[in-house]
């Protein structure tokens, strides 16, 4: 037997640890989680074909349910506008500005609700429950300035234009209830803390006329001719520093009237003091009452129980068997039934008042909520004014110890005189004070009279269309999840799948790259991409040729883990190209005894084959076609008469290609899938050289990293991994289109 000429399998086979192994046959990398957001583009490209038209179904079906399942809102509005009017004194009661701001916790608070699910229209209309009511038309109810700030729109959603107008004006009739009260309270707090101010101050002014009538009497003998303009800077200064004092007496006394209001019980409006409006319970309120009661339930079942059983003998034909049971059991339905009925009488007479007790609990809890969080906040303004109040008096006290300091310096010079200036000054003060403050009260009594701080545009009427004829929004929406839906589960499939779609797969899977194959041509006239194929098919022969590793390399196994990865094809094409590069014939065998290619990629008959040399049928000379020509010869796979296992055992393989190599300067292999068929591993075990073809969106990295791993177990010489089905365009972006440039003939 005539030994091989390459010395590439004659290389130790101890391999290193996975941690130190840099070559082809290192370990893998540990797969990560990340997210190529290329598998978006690959998974489209992939599953286009039967994604669409199911997306399209998808969403077509989501879009349809909205559209049947959709019911019209109808939303009534009613329309508000702060009343700006005034009688005399145009700030005296001054709106606000923003009534969306000020306004909506008024509308949302739970008097105005409780209030409004009370109402016994709206009760006859469905709103039954007190809480669920409220919840729902908080939902639905909605507030905001309309076009202006001064004006407010109240608008409530239902599917009956009727009941949305009906609750619309509910909720805007009863705002504007309370909002009285809040403006009445304002006015009379307004009124109650005048009311003392103006009692101090009228005392005031007629301590400080007594003051001047005796000082008066007591500089009768005062000579008017007297110079005192030299104190006209001192009484200035005193003056400002009085007068600053006496606004902070204003200020203490308002403080002190609010504060004083506080503590009388009759001024705070409570709660607790309202009297609760239970409505009768409905006529549907009753009947779920009844229904789930203890007893009622309990008869029922007792009921449902014998009425089983009576069904039972029916199904089973034992009537006739079994009569005088049966009679037992009819009279049992009977005076359950009876029973039934009482216990249905006895809960409907006890149901009104226990109806009516369950909405008084609910409706003593939520004002006892209401009135203590009332209660907080009027004890924290209390606080709040009582510090702001203690401020003042410090203040108050400060300056009028500077104020007496001064007084004493400027009386020392001045004499009574003085002092019947500062009490005539300190008269004119209050006098004014007290005339600032009746006129006030008197302004908030007039502007009083012009109403309520709001006045209705417009009541709600009920809608004639719909807010929204169609759902598009949700229809489209839907329509757009549906539809992507399939592309998404494709992408699932993707993710757990593994395909390989980049040509740096090879470096994440910690592979030898050795070469990239552009697209086969799929018809005849595409003289570009074939241009583009064979210029990627000749840069392979090159590396191989070339390669440090593979050099010497006469046998080549062609490779792949599954079917349909072009491993036929790039063996083929490969046999071609080194046979061009080196002038010499080569051998192309297909292993592949499964499932063969060769004899159709070429137009040969399948003949005795391989399958007949290895059975010792016929020699390899006489199994070999040679009607190709020169260039390359062609050893089919042959048709099968023992197990391809036994056929392809190592040591026979190894005697075929020693014969083939005394003829053939090249014999290239083209085997079987590596995880389907077992004797792939004997073949590529004897070769010099074995590719891994790799078929882009179409071959899975586990599955390569199988194949790399049983061949290096079984031996076999990894030259690296052959990337293919690259678009020819996206291969000459890569690595240029350089043609030939082609002389005419005769030229």
């Amino acid at each position: 037997m005539i030994q091989r000429e390459s010395t590439i399998n004659q290389v130790p086979t101890t391999q290193q640890p996975p941690s130190q192994q840099t070559g082809p046959h290192a370990a893998p990398k540990t797969d990560t989680l990340e997210f190529d957001p290329k598998l978006v583009l690959s998974t489209i490209r992939h599953c286009w074909y039967w994604a669409t038209p199911l997306g399209i179904a998808i969403g077509s079906a989501a879009a349809f349910s909205i559209y049947v399942s959709f019911v019209p809102m109808y939303r009534a509005s009613y329309m508000l506008e702060a009343n700006q009017d005034y009688i005399v004194f145009r700030d005296v009661l001054s709106e606000s500005s923003n009534l969306e701001a000020t306004e909506r916790q008024i509308i949302l608070s739970d008097i105005v609700m409780d209030d409004v699910v009370g109402n016994p229209e709206l009760q006859s209309v469905g709103f039954t429950d007190p809480v669920k009511s409220k919840d729902l038309i908080k939902d639905e109810l909605r507030i905001r300035n309309a076009g202006t700030r001064t004006l407010l729109q109240i608008s409530f959603g239902d599917p009956d234009p009727i009941v949305a107008a009906l609750v619309c004006n509910a909720v805007a009739t009863s705002f504007l209830e309370q909002r009285e009260r809040l403006d009445t309270r304002r006015v009379s707090d307004l009124e109650g803390w005048l009311t003392p101010s103006i009692d101090q101050w009228k005392a005031e002014v007629q301590g400080h006329e007594s003051r001047i009538a005796e000082l008066s009497k007591s500089s009768l003998g005062f000579d008017p001719n007297n110079p005192v303009e030299s104190l006209e800077f001192d009484l200035g200064t005193l003056s400002k520093i009085r007068k600053e004092v006496q606004e902070l007496r204003v200020q203490e006394s308002w403080k002190e009237a609010r504060m004083i209001n506080w503590q009388n019980p009759s001024a705070v409006e409570g709660k607790n003091g309202s009297k609760l409006i239970i409505p009768e319970p409905t006529t549907a309120e009753i009947n779920r009452y009844v229904e789930n009661n203890t007893d009622v339930t309990r008869q029922r079942s007792l009921l449902a129980e014998q009425e089983g059983i009576m069904r039972s003998l029916k199904k089973n034909g034992l009537v006739a068997l079994r009569q005088d049971y049966y009679a037992q059991v009819e009279v049992k339905v009977e005076n359950h039934k009876q029973d039934l009925e009482k216990a249905r009488e006895i809960a409907r007479k006890i149901a009104p008042e226990r109806i009516k007790q369950n909405l008084r609990e609910v409706a003593e809890r939520a004002r006892l909520i209401a009135t203590e969080q009332a209660v907080v906040q009027t004890e924290q303004d209390k606080l709040d004014a009582k510090n702001e109040l203690a401020q003042l008096k410090v203040r108050r006290a400060l300056l009028e110890v500077e104020y007496d300091q001064e007084r004493e310096r400027v009386e020392r010079k001045g004499g009574n005189a003085v002092e019947l200036m500062f009490a005539q000054e300190d008269r004119a003060i209050a006098a004014e004070l007290l005339g600032t403050m009746r006129q006030r009260l008197a302004a908030i009594k007039i502007e009083r009279r012009r109403g309520s701080g709001l006045q209705t545009v417009a009541a709600a009427k009920p809608p004639t269309r719909p807010e929204a004829p169609l759902p598009l929004k949700n229809m489209v929406l839907a329509g757009l999840m549906g539809l992507i839906a399939p592309f998404a589960f494709g992408l699932l499939l993707e993710l757990k799948g593994k395909r390989i779609s980049k040509s740096n797969f090879s470096t994440d899977l910690n592979l030898a790259p050795f070469g990239e194959v552009a697209t086969l041509p799929s018809r005849v006239g595409q003289s570009r991409k074939q241009r583009v194929f064979e210029e990627s098919i000749d840069t392979l022969r090159a590396n191989l040729m070339l390669s440090k590793n593979t050099r010497s390399a006469r046998t080549v196994t062609v490779a792949s883990s599954m079917s349909g990865e072009g491993k036929s094809s790039v063996s083929s094409q490969l046999a071609i190209s080194l046979a061009k590069a080196c002038g010499e014939t080569v051998l192309l065998i297909d292993a592949d005894l499964r499932s063969p290619d060769q004899h159709d990629i070429f137009g040969l008959e399948m003949g005795l084959g391989l399958a007949g040399v290895m059975a010792g049928e016929c020699e390899l000379a006489d199994a070999v076609d040679e009607t190709l020509g020169d260039l390359v010869h062609v050893l089919t796979a042959g048709r099968m008469s023992q197990s391809p296992h036994r056929l392809l055992s190592a040591p026979a393989t190894r005697a075929l290609l020693d014969q083939a190599l005394e003829k053939y300067r090249y014999v290239v292999v083209d085997t079987a899938p590596v995880l389907s068929a077992g004797e792939t591993l004997a073949v590529a075990s004897e070769t010099d050289a074995t590719l891994i073809c790799v078929m882009r969106d179409v071959s899975r990295s586990d599955a390569v990293l199988r194949t790399s791993s049983r061949l290096e177990a079984a031996g076999a010489n990894i030259a690296g991994t052959v990337f293919s089905g690259v678009p020819s365009r996206q291969y000459a972006y890569r690595y240029g289109d350089y043609r030939y440039l082609t002389p005419q003939i005769g030229s």
